[in-house]
């Protein structure tokens, strides 16, 4: 196991070190980008290597131009490049079988992200939140209490701005409220590093088409909590099963949430009220019909984020306030307009059939047609259970088997088109295929009628049509921006 506190801190000896920075990345406050400005300012020589061409990352490169001490390998990728590296700062896109990666590992090269320099030299409370679902809500719900508290919180990680943007800024009494995906917390096993405060939201399917089944998965997202200090906390969905199996192996103290009281339960649910113990006393916090966001999920996203923000110091006034007024985060189940009576929503980080049945179950109903605009890159997860309670979620989409819809079935092209669709196929469901984003929004529109939801929720990944999925949700946007004038 390397320390991160042996590799960051040689170079301010005057003493430079060979980066390797393993994947620039397409955005520009993202963790190779920053990566590859932390060590080029503090003077290291550094060679910048991606994959993609110069014109993908053309904008990321401007910004590192001016640094003199830095060279780039772009549209390529060499394994000398990490023969010549002391150190390899890996950016989270890039996979456990990547070439550059295992060359890396072989040679005994010292790896770090932006996430790691960042826990090793943050100055104040750390807290890392992951999850399959609801990490970015719950990481910008905690941010919300704690501001509305009088808190100074800084929010960064896996929502596309690494926190390296603003390690330069923080106080002692400050607060980093960090979004982790699995593989930024893969690195940081590797690392031996932790945050302070760890939040697991739940574990579901997902990227089983880079891992070996849930429990690969799982053990990826558990290095939130392994390098944990017997004083840290660790915040776990006690409702679920994966999480749960975790709590007698974290090294701090657990607190938990769960829809019922359980066993080392903070926060639950008692006749529809939020209930927090606060040592010895039991705090009634807010009806659950009280909460801005709507959604089952939500609400245990809500429990979360009070349990943390009120161990970071937060006060009640400012959690309430927040679990009444929060409107949640972009690109999730966000409705983006009403226009003719029709309402869009842009739901484009749902990326699991999971995700899309909890978008599909919020905007289903019996007296309109829901136009659902599905698909994309292949994530070997299984369809069949998405399509059947599809078929029987409500009495509206019941009659898919009827033969007379109250669901419009817009499905992008892409590798998960073919398995997909043959899940529709099996339940008697409808659909038309679409070589792009603007045909299927076309094709919504040409049907809807006032009283409509047209909502894009693709349980699929974006890659092939789309640089990410922040781009897909972006052209969505767009066309429902420019809908007045088709």
């Amino acid at each position: 196991m390397n320390s991160s506190s042996n590799l960051v801190n040689q170079g301010s000896d005057n003493m430079k070190q060979k980066i390797l920075i393993l994947g620039l990345g397409r955005y520009a406050t993202g963790s190779g980008v920053s990566a590859a400005l932390y060590f080029a300012k503090r003077g290291d020589d550094v060679i910048v290597t991606d994959a993609l061409p110069l014109k993908e990352v053309k904008d990321n490169v401007a910004q590192l131009k001016k640094y003199k001490n830095v060279k780039f390998h772009l549209g390529g990728l060499k394994l000398k490049d990490v023969d010549w590296a002391d150190i390899v700062a890996k950016n989270p896109g890039v996979r456990r079988n990547d070439p550059m990666y295992l060359r890396a590992k072989k040679l005994g090269k010292p790896i770090v992200n932006d996430i790691t320099i960042f826990l090793e030299k943050c100055p104040c409370l750390t807290i890392g939140i992951t999850g399959t679902r609801g990490k970015s809500t719950t990481t910008a719900w905690i941010g919300d209490m704690l501001k509305r508290s009088g808190k100074t919180a800084y929010i960064g990680g896996n929502i596309t701005v690494s926190p390296l943007t603003f390690l330069t800024k923080l106080k002692k009494s400050d607060i980093a409220v960090i979004e982790l995906s699995s593989w930024m917390l893969e690195t940081c096993g590797e690392v031996g590093i932790s945050p302070h405060i760890a939040v697991w939201t739940n574990l579901m399917r997902d990227h089983l088409n880079t891992y070996d089944g849930m429990d690969d998965y799982a053990e990826a997202k558990a290095q939130i909590i392994r390098h944990q200090k017997p004083n840290d906390i660790f915040i776990a969905n006690l409702d679920n099963d994966y999480v749960a199996n975790y709590v007698s192996e974290a090294p701090g103290t657990v607190k938990g949430f769960s829809a019922k009281k359980k066993s080392k339960s903070v926060a639950w649910i008692s006749k529809d009220k939020i209930v927090l113990q606060d040592g010895k006393k039991l705090i009634e916090i807010i009806s659950t019909k009280d909460i801005g966001l709507s959604g089952a999920h939500n609400i245990k996203n809500a429990l979360a984020a009070i349990i943390t923000a009120k161990e970071a110091g937060a006060n009640l006034k400012g959690i309430r306030e927040s679990l009444k007024k929060f409107t949640g985060m972009p690109y999730r189940q966000e409705i983006i307009a009403v226009k003719n009576g029709i309402t869009f929503v842009n739901d484009t980080t749902s990326t699991t059939p999971d995700a899309a049945l909890a978008a599909i179950t919020r905007f289903a109903g019996k007296n309109h047609t829901l136009h659902w605009i599905c698909g994309g890159a292949e994530k070997d997860l299984p369809y069949d259970e998405l399509t059947s309670k599809v078929k029987s979620l409500t009495p509206a989409l019941r009659s898919f088997s009827e033969g007379v819809s109250n669901v419009d079935v817009q499905v992008l092209d892409g590798t998960a088109f073919k398995r997909f669709t043959s899940a529709m196929k099996k339940e008697g469901i409808e659909f038309t295929k679409n070589s792009s984003l603007k045909s299927a929004f076309e094709n919504c529109i040409k049907s809807a009628k006032h009283g409509d939801v047209i909502l894009l929720s693709p349980a699929c990944s974006s890659f092939g049509m789309f640089k990410n999925e922040f781009d897909r949700g972006d052209q969505f946007n767009k066309l429902v921006h420019e809908f007045d004038r088709l």
